[in-house]
């Protein structure tokens, strides 16, 4: 089927066409309304391709083999059109023709992943290549050497279409009509400088070269500049522990730079369509990170715990001084560990992967010391002299909440361990989205670090009460002989071990002491306040009971 583009063949209009009410979009649209082209990026392709894929039925079975079946299968395709076959498996189509374009002839190439084997659907694909070009005769600056992609879309009567254009030669998507790159651009706030949005365009280029890599040229110049960014990268990592080239360990840049050394060159071209692939996703990522980054802007991030915006999440709620004394202080540090991880909104991989595996090891040895001291209490409790109390002296019941506090302490460690194993793979992804929705915009992640202190807490406060049940315990009903030796090996005991934490700690004894006392002074105000309160609650009852028995005599 010829595709000679006429810049008669359709007129576009342009206009917006509503959608929704906060999505409103401009459509290149045919004279008969019945094709519409509609901005697109990379990123919605690889969407549509591996969430909306195709589904084979069961029941559709044919075993049969022909006899004599030697030679290679070729798949049907339309005239024109060329079909290939991804690396992963999926199948996509090309069109390479030459047309004329405004009185010269020019190379086209049209992309699609849509099943042109079904009837119709080449037809409709090459009509709405020929509305794009057509539009595009209308620009005098429209670059040789480019791509058309285009993606069906089901918009109930009109085909619908999502379209981008790629240029080769400066590495980057465009469209003929102004794109709201929300869809792209999104994970960064304060994006004004078209610099930095260029940065992710060519993101979105090397994730189009992965998504359709046997109709693309690579020179072997990209692995050179590869081979430069990964050298950067783990130099960078060797001298810091909180590098921003890439979301990548070490061990895995190392990797990839031995990898990078067999990667097959002809005539100066990477023509294994496996190696495009492997180039353009390691290209990708590190141009992506750079626009995270805010690569070559003014307050580009350096660090992977710097912010760009100064959100710095010092403010203390009331709910966090009030119970972080009686979390042991735990959540603040629960808090600057969380405010490293979730930076501007960004997740780090490597280290969430860190903080997680960190965490579970935490909880693994609370879960056993609260089995121990579970135990423990149980013996306790077995005991005869213990047991003659009834179930009402201080030393039992300071033993029965031990127990409870060591059963929450292993439940809530549980519970953590199964969250992060059954969420595997979409860890990290499931873990943005809980954090998004957890992040204070004054006080940030503080509700999630006195959850996460929790078992800690319950812990210590089951020693506490054990502790307690023991002397207790000890001293009821003793003479001086037992006691005084008991007195003096606590008291010792008890030096050491607030020497020990005073000098293991110097570095934030001084915060948490003024944490503390900062607690305290709220406590005292709420204590002093809370007449008040009371006094205002009861008047504004007294009123409206008033005004209740008022009304119906009115």
């Amino acid at each position: 089927m010829s595709m000679s583009l006429l810049p008669t063949f359709h007129q576009p209009k342009r206009g917006p066409v509503p959608g929704n009410k906060s999505d409103v979009r401009n459509f290149i649209t045919s004279s008969d309304q019945h094709l519409k082209l509609s901005a697109m990026s990379a990123e919605g392709v690889q969407a549509e391709r591996y969430d909306r894929r195709k589904t084979i039925s069961r029941l559709a079975k044919n075993y049969a083999i022909p006899s004599m079946t030697t030679d290679s299968i070729e798949r049907p395709v339309p005239p024109g059109w060329q079909v290939y076959i991804h690396p992963e498996g999926c199948l996509y189509y090309c069109y390479e023709s030459v047309v004329d374009f405004n009185g010269s002839s020019r190379e086209i190439r049209v992309i699609t992943q849509a099943d042109l084997v079904h009837h119709g659907v080449a037809e409709t694909i090459e009509n709405l290549a020929k509305l794009a070009y057509s539009h595009a005769c209308q620009y005098s600056s429209f670059p040789v050497n480019v791509d058309l992609v285009l993606e069906l879309m089901d918009d109930g009567e009109t085909m619908t279409a999502g379209y981008y254009f790629v240029h080769h030669k400066n590495m980057c998507l465009f469209w003929l009509q102004e794109f709201d790159g929300t869809v792209i651009l999104r994970e960064c706030s304060g994006v004004t400088e078209l610099s930095h949005k260029q940065i992710e365009l060519e993101a979105q280029y090397w994730m189009h070269i992965d998504l359709f890599p046997h109709t693309s040229a690579l020179n072997s110049q990209v692995l050179r500049q590869l081979q430069q960014i990964i050298r950067f990268a783990i130099s960078d990592c060797m001298t810091s522990e909180v590098s921003a080239v890439c979301a990548f360990s070490i061990d895995v840049l190392k990797n990839t730079l031995n990898l990078i050394k067999d990667v097959d060159v002809d005539d100066d071209l990477i023509q294994s369509a496996h190696d495009k692939c492997f180039i353009a996703r390691m290209m990708n990522h590190f141009k992506h990170c750079q626009y995270l980054n805010y690569h070559g802007q003014q307050g580009a991030r350096l660090s992977r715990d710097q912010t760009v915006h100064g959100d710095s999440y010092e403010e203390r709620s009331m709910m966090m001084k009030c119970l972080a004394p009686l979390l042991f202080n735990a959540p603040y540090e629960h808090i600057q560990s969380l405010h490293k991880l979730y930076v501007d909104s960004i997740v780090n991989q490597l280290d969430w992967r860190t903080f997680v595996q960190k965490l579970n090891a935490e909880m693994q040895d609370f879960n056993l010391l609260a089995t121990v001291l579970l135990n423990v209490n149980v013996g306790f409790l077995a005991i005869q002299s213990v047991d003659n109390g009834g179930g009402h002296s201080l030393s039992q019941v300071a033993s029965y909440v031990s127990v409870i506090s060591s059963f929450g302490s292993m439940l809530l460690g549980v519970n953590f361990a199964r969250q992060s194993y059954t969420q595997g793979p979409d860890m990290v992804d499931n873990a943005h989205a809980h954090l998004e929705s957890l992040v204070h915009p004054k006080h940030g992640l503080e509700t999630l670090a006195i959850i996460y202190s929790l078992p800690y807490a319950l812990l210590m406060w089951g020693m506490i009460f054990f502790v307690l049940a023991f002397f207790t315990e000890c001293f009821r009903n003793s003479s001086a002989v037992p006691s005084v030796p008991v007195s003096v090996a606590a008291f010792v005991v008890l030096v050491l071990v607030g020497w020990s934490c005073h000098t293991l700690g110097s570095s934030n004894f001084s915060a948490e002491c003024g944490h503390f006392s900062e607690s305290l002074l709220m406590v005292a105000r709420w204590i002093k306040e809370l007449p008040r309160w009371i006094l205002a609650v009861v008047r504004s009852l007294f009123a409206c009971a008033r005004e209740l028995h008022i009304a119906p005599t009115a």
